[in-house]
Parts: structure tokens; sequence; C-alpha cells
């Protein structure tokens, strides 16, 4: 496992972000990272073009674009998402701060009821 800074460039859905990931030495890399661990509902359209989406929602405002957070990087899923946990602490952009007092993303979202733990395999 790997452990970068990133800022959040936007929410795919609850479960899926495009990250700029801060490799190190000047380095940056623009990623479609997956959360680990957890499943979020797919999106809900509704006839009359409106969108539900909760977990999405909850994510945007813990980590809005824009937002600095450290990323625990594992191996792709099948897709060829990086899989991550995330921890972020709002509107916080120190590095050692967010380590000493952030939350994990993931656990937040399964806590909050917007996710379900999930270990691979079928859902």
């Amino acid at each position: 496992m790997f452990q970068y800074e990133a800022k959040i460039i936007r929410i795919v859905d609850g479960d899926t972000l495009w990250m700029d990931i801060d490799l190190g030495f000047c380095i940056h890399h623009q990623i479609d990272v997956r959360l680990a661990r957890i499943d979020t509902p797919e999106t809900v359209y509704f006839k009359l073009g409106g969108i539900e989406d909760k977990a999405k929602n909850y994510v945007m405002n813990c980590v809005p674009p824009g937002a600095t957070c450290i990323v625990d990087i594992s191996k792709p899923d099948k897709y060829g998402r990086f899989l991550a946990d995330v921890r972020f602490l709002p509107g916080e952009i120190d590095r050692a701060k967010i380590l000493a007092g952030g939350r994990c993303l993931n656990d937040e979202l399964v806590r909050g009821g917007f996710a379900k733990p999930y270990a691979g395999g079928k859902k």
C-alpha cells in the first residue's frame, strides 16, 4: 500500500473520485480512484429529470473539488481503478494535521448509512 497527498478534482459518484495524486518530486498523476471496502448505491434517475444521489452529495460536502486529502492506494479493481482509503479533515491542507485528526471517508460513508461494506465478489 502506498500513501500520497491528493487533491479532489471531481466526484464521479458516491464511491468513485477523480484525483490529482502528488507522487513526490513535483510529479502529479490524475486518476480515477474507487473507495476501498465499500459500495454505494448507483445514482437514481427520476422521470422528471431530477437526480437523487445522497452518497455523492455527502462526499461533495466532505471533500469538495479542490480539497486536500491523504490517500492510501492499493491494487486496482477489476475495472482498472485503484482502490483507496481517503483520509480528510474539512478545510485542512496540512498533511500532518490530516493524518493526526482526519477522518476516513470510506468509514464515514458506512457509518452514515450511505454505503455498505464490500469485500469484493458479487453484490
